[in-house]
């Protein structure tokens, strides 16, 4: 068995294209059956095909021991066991193992193969089984030689940049084509091949997968709340008929890399780094995921429409579909437990994007406006140079589908707006605004006052005067505080001098248009009514 690290082969893989492949149905059950696939890639399909490179190697050897890729993940025993080290490398080929996983986490998937030989025999099985299980699944990967055990970063810095270049060489044909006899799927032109359920329905090869998948870990009788969620999206509606509407969260880490690069900062050597980098993905797991989902639970018993449905949550980045009225809470929750729970001196911070629609709107095109709405949060933390923040966007989807969140703001003449707010910095809590021109939550609630005080009609006319123009706007508020009976309640939409004339109408537009979801005053009818104004 070779000893010289200079025939070692650190290959990294990437999944590429997740959110195409996972968001090409409007299907609840095949979104998460596709989100299940990715999930499973390497445990599905490229560890399968290491086993039977290892076991082909040793039916030469006349030894019959199918052992593959060790995986710390994978195999019992202690943290000290399963730890990577040079020594316990060499014992691992030498019991028959061909390669090691070095990292698995944050979309990164590292393993450390005894030579090029093992890396190419593996791969070609692996991709066979790729398009075998998933069809369409596009995994990039890239190697190095001549590894240095005591320099991980430099690896890791080579193998990325080389990486790189590979992106720029991708090729994204599809696996097949089709021709004009034959029926496709009206919704990704995939030619339609295999029947499932009762009664038939004809699909493509990559649909029949994911519907497999699905049943697959629904079957296993696993606790996953991916499966145990509402199956149908008209389950989490207010009233079907009525109030049929819905909201998809997306939630996304803030600057992970960079945090990557604060956990390995003074280490050198593969031993350390490894063992840095797994404590990492899991605390990534348990802050992001485990804890914040739990959270969301326990928030969402306490509302009167508590289905809900997680899409996707793996590393930091988390996808809910629920009642349009629980969205805001939901996020909030989410954001503020993620800042509160971060160990001291850390500071843990994701984005969030809501789209609210109507639940019989094509949900694909709903979670690319939720994704956009995170996005825009996080160019806002790009411009101004923020590094550790949360911040919230949405948007209520009420027109057609296929244009960019911008285009679409643009078009409705909403495009400067008080979005996104901020819920933290840090660990710290927003109050007042964000470099004079920012608007934080704390803000939005004390807002939220004074509109329940204004009285329901009174904010639908501000909403209509807001977009007209700022004369119009001016003139209703005073409008407004002239006809006001009872003189205790607070009308001061200026929030006591903190929110000039620009920056009230920017906020009240904005938080008019999800005033009935999220801000409405419930206590009585007369109350919403807009009892106290004439």
């Amino acid at each position: 068995m070779c000893s010289d690290t200079g025939e070692y082969i650190l290959a990294m893989y990437d999944i590429r294209g997740k959110q195409d492949y996972i968001y090409k149905s409007s299907k609840i059950k095949e979104i998460v059956g596709g989100s299940y696939i990715i999930r499973d890639c390497f445990e599905d399909c490229l560890f399968p095909a290491a086993e039977e490179v290892s076991e082909e190697e040793q039916e030469r050897e006349a030894a019959y021991t199918k052992k593959g890729i060790f995986s710390y993940r994978r195999e019992a025993g202690t943290e000290e066991e399963k730890a990577f080290t040079p020594k316990k490398f060499q014992e691992r080929l030498n019991m028959g193992y061909i390669g090691e996983v070095i990292y698995d986490g944050g979309g990164n998937f590292f393993v450390l193969y005894k030579n090029i030989e093992a890396y190419r025999n593996v791969n070609r099985r692996f991709y066979y089984n790729l398009l075998e299980k998933t069809y369409s699944l596009r995994v990039l990967t890239t190697y190095i030689e001549n590894i240095n055990f005591e320099d991980y970063p430099g690896d890791q810095s080579k193998i990325y940049a080389r990486h790189h270049k590979r992106e720029q060489q991708e090729s994204i044909i599809s696996p097949v084509n089709t021709l004009p006899v034959v029926q496709t799927d009206y919704r990704t032109s995939l030619p339609l091949a295999e029947y499932i359920g009762s009664p038939e329905e004809k699909v493509s090869y990559e649909s029949k997968r994911k519907y497999g998948k699905y049943e697959e870990i629904k079957k296993a009788g696993k606790e996953d709340r991916q499966i145990q969620g509402s199956d149908l999206l008209d389950e989490m509606v207010t009233k079907k008929g009525e109030e049929s509407l819905l909201a998809v969260i997306y939630i996304d880490g803030n600057n992970m890399g960079a945090q990557v690069e604060k956990c390995l900062k003074g280490l050198k050597s593969y031993e350390a780094c490894t063992k840095k980098l797994r404590e990492f993905s899991e605390d990534i797991q348990k802050y992001y995921i485990t804890d914040r989902i739990s959270e969301v639970d326990a928030l969402l018993a306490q509302k009167e429409k508590s289905q809900r449905r997680f899409v996707v949550y793996a590393g930091d980045e988390v996808t809910i579909i629920c009642n349009a009225r629980n969205a805001y809470d939901l996020a909030m929750g989410y954001l503020t437990g993620l800042a509160e729970s971060a160990p001291e001196g850390e500071n843990r911070t994701s984005c969030a994007g809501i789209a609210v629609f109507h639940s019989h709107a094509p949900f694909p095109e709903a979670y690319r406006i939720a994704e956009e709405c995170c996005e825009s949060g996080k160019k806002l933390m790009k411009k101004e140079g923020i590094e550790h923040a949360s911040l919230i966007d949405f948007h209520y989807c009420q027109g057609a589908f296929g244009t960019s969140l911008e285009q679409t703001r643009k078009e409705e003449g909403t495009e400067e707006n008080s979005r996104p707010w901020f819920v933290n910095l840090g660990k710290k809590k927003c109050s007042g605004i964000i470099q004079d021109q920012y608007v934080s939550c704390e803000v939005v609630q004390r807002m939220k006052e004074v509109l329940n005080n204004a009285g329901r009609s009174n904010i639908k006319n501000l909403a209509f005067s807001a977009k007209k123009s700022e004369a119009d706007f001016k003139s209703e508020l005073e409008r407004i505080r002239a006809h006001q009976l009872d003189k205790n309640k607070n009308l001061d939409f200026s929030l006591g001098g903190l929110l000039n004339d620009k920056m009230q109408r920017k906020l009240i537009y904005d938080m008019v248009i999800v005033y009935d979801l999220w801000f409405a005053k419930k206590d009585t009818k007369s109350e919403e009514e807009g009892e106290g104004v004439k």
